[in-house]
């Protein structure tokens, strides 16, 4: 397309040129020369031109364009300037020292490869650098029709969209295993004081048994049946004021409930609505339809939480009674046989101060029966508050299974979504996959592939760090913990189903579980912080944030992390000029023959410049002659030093012309790695005699 491709250059102001203007052809250009000879330079200044130049730092200092020649020159650069005219006759005009480069914010008219881009996305010792990465997703985007790409503008969008479901399935799970996870260190701490209850509910019942001992050694003349009315009076007068005592403290709670009503309505379910309209997008519904998916009680509970607050007072008032009127005469309000359990608490009261009247003949032994009822009342009251308790962790084990059983089940959905993630990616890469396996050649070597990584490093690290006090036992060493994961769970994190992952972690906490709570930092004893360590402990065993769904990349069989520097050079080729087919800006590469073989060049990249110049321009750095010659080029441009200029720059001159001229061609024979063997190559596949 005639305005995607630079037709001419023209330089101003620099009198280190001796060619200020040069044409370019629109196919594929290659510029040739010495080393030293001003290559870089010519590539540099286009790139420039096109606000393609790359930058080392994105802090916006213009002083660090590149560590190219126009970095390097930029004291002597002085006030040039180059302006480019495209086919379509647009002009953009830069200056040479970046002063009004907008590299930071304009959109590049061309893709400039400099051999620091390649080395950085390539030649990563440690692998795959993020960048290249980040270049394999555009292009995989790029190969997605507009109906495909589900309105997205990138890779990153796209591929939310795509699996964002399965991400908020996590955290909700999550979410929801961290607060099982919780309530089953309650309800371990409760198992755990099951002794300690059992303990103080027989020393409970021996204090009790021992003050009505004392009771029943007491000696007041003609007064035994009155004392054991008394005694009855007193445990009747004890159990309606524990009945009161409960019921006002569920009325407490009643008005706690009534404020979380009232702050779930005010501020969480409004809160909750945003967040899910923002996580969800644009679904259409217009404000007054999204209030249909607010939040809200299921029954009348602003009605209700009022009238179980009265139920409560009724009760309390049913069981005080109304004030009793003491009879003139003195007498009982009871009959004999009166069920004491439906006796209103002012008769009782009143029946048992009655009694105590008439315990008059020894004061001393009155007064002794009066204070041993009352704490004989008292410790009944504590021991019905321990029995509660016990029963209460005697039944935490039962409730403790059924709450594993949900952390189980929460952590199956966890895993599920990972799958469902790993399942759902495949159609990312699916029509960048359809392509490569159309094709033939090079292309059929890379490939496309999504797996699971567990870093189990990561995982045992934190706990070992975290979590565990490692001194003495099997976990003793930093590591072992790592270890023993990798061995018992790592292959089904990454290759297994979602019923052999739950396996392999029964097995790992069958094994494993006990022995770890052994290293807790904490003492048991102090519940507060062996609570909160151990709903730590759980979150972490049961958490996957080390799991995670990643792209897999092979060329000719072999991942891209394991491949030489030169191989996955060769790889983010394939991405630029055969895959890239959505970009049609022109290609500038400095020296791709970089780190690779003279074969590698012309088995892989020969082919690959033979169909990008097809349908983009490409204007190449090179001193390969296969990537000269045996790619046609339509144009080559010979860079020469001649000297020094007054600004302490070497002079530089561009020539351009064809490989049909007999000078250019010893040119290229005389100056470029295999010259005169390219030629011969290409007279011997075309049958033609070279003079």
């Amino acid at each position: 397309m005639p305005s995607r491709v630079v037709d001419t250059i023209t330089i101003e102001g620099a009198d280190w040129l001796e060619v200020l203007t040069v044409k370019l052809n629109s196919g594929l250009v290659t510029v040739i020369g010495s080393r030293g000879s001003g290559k870089t330079a010519l590539a540099d200044i286009i790139a420039m031109g096109c606000d393609a130049l790359p930058n080392e730092t994105e802090s916006g200092d213009q002083d660090a364009i590149s560590s190219s020649f126009l970095a390097r020159a930029r004291p002597l650069i002085g006030e040039a300037r180059v302006t480019l005219t495209w086919g379509g006759g647009e002009q953009t005009s830069r200056a040479l020292d970046g002063l009004d480069s907008e590299f930071s914010s304009a959109h590049p008219r061309a893709r400039y490869l400099s051999q620091r881009f390649v080395e950085d996305l390539g030649s990563s010792a440690q692998g795959p650098s993020d960048d290249l990465i980040a270049e394999i997703e555009r292009v995989i985007f790029d190969a997605h029709n507009e109906e495909s790409r589900d309105g997205a503008i990138n890779f990153r969008e796209l591929r939310h969209r795509k699996i964002d479901r399965y991400h908020q399935q996590k955290e909700r799970e999550a979410q929801s295993l961290s607060q099982t996870s919780k309530q089953i260190g309650e309800e371990h701490e409760k198992q755990q004081l099951v002794p300690a209850l059992a303990r103080r509910l027989e020393d409970k019942i021996k204090v009790i048994n021992g003050y009505q001992d004392d009771v029943s050694k007491l000696v007041i003349p003609n007064s035994e049946m009155a004392m054991a009315r008394h005694a009855e009076l007193t445990k009747a007068i004890q159990s309606k004021l524990s009945a009161i005592e409960q019921l006002r403290s569920q009325k407490r709670a009643l008005d706690t409930l009534q404020d979380e009503v009232g702050n779930m309505r005010a501020s969480r379910a409004p809160e909750l609505l945003r967040q899910t309209q923002s996580r969800i997008g644009d679904t259409g519904l217009s404000d007054e339809q999204w209030e249909d998916f607010l939040l809200d009680y299921k029954g009348p509970v602003d009605e209700r939480i009022p009238n179980y607050a009265k139920f409560f007072d009724r009760r309390i008032k049913e069981i005080q009674g109304p004030p009793v009127s003491p009879p003139s005469d003195g007498r009982s309000l009871l009959d004999e046989n009166a069920d004491l359990s439906k006796t209103s608490l002012a008769v009782l009261e009143y029946e048992i101060g009655r009694l105590a009247g008439l315990l008059k003949t020894d004061t001393l032994a009155r007064d002794r029966f009066k204070a041993l009822t009352k704490r004989i009342g008292e410790e009944e009251r504590e021991k019905g508050k321990i029995s509660a308790r016990l029963v209460d962790a005697q039944a935490a084990g039962d409730r403790r299974k059924g709450l594993n059983a949900e952390r189980d089940a929460a952590f199956q959905k966890i895993i599920a979504a990972v799958l469902a993630e790993e399942d759902a990616l495949p159609d990312l890469y699916k029509p960048l996959q359809d392509r490569l396996d159309a094709s033939t050649g090079t292309l059929r070597k890379l490939q496309f592939s999504v797996h699971r990584r567990a870093d189990i490093e990561r995982w045992a690290g934190f706990a070992e760090k975290e979590l565990l006090d490692l001194r003495g036992g099997k976990f003793a060493r930093t590591g072992t913990l790592t270890e023993i994961a990798s061995d018992g769970l790592k292959a089904a994190w990454e290759r297994g189903t979602a019923r052999e992952i739950e396996t392999a972690m029964q097995t790992f906490i069958v094994d494993h579980y006990r022995d770890l709570l052994s290293y807790a930092p904490v003492d048991p004893n102090d519940q507060d912080a062996y609570r909160t360590w151990l709903n730590r402990f759980a979150q972490w065993l049961f958490s996957t944030d080390h799991l995670s769904v990643q792209y897999g990349i092979s060329y000719d069989g072999v991942d891209i992390a394991k491949l030489s520097p030169g191989t996955r050079g060769i790889v983010l080729l394939l991405l630029y000029l055969a895959l890239d087919d959505g970009d049609d800006r022109p290609l500038i590469i400095d020296q791709p023959e970089e780190n690779l073989d003279p074969k590698s060049v012309y088995d892989e990249l020969v082919g690959l410049f033979l169909q990008a110049k097809n349908r983009r321009q490409v204007i190449m750095v090179t001193h390969n002659a296969n990537l000269v010659i045996n790619t046609d080029a339509d144009q080559i441009i010979l860079a020469e030093t001649k000297g020094y200029s007054p600004s302490g720059l070497p002079r530089i001159s561009y020539r351009a012309e064809g490989l049909e001229d007999p000078d250019m061609r010893e040119v290229v024979c005389n100056i470029l790695e295999g010259g005169t063997l390219a030629f011969q190559e290409r007279a011997r596949r075309l049958r033609v005699r070279l003079p």
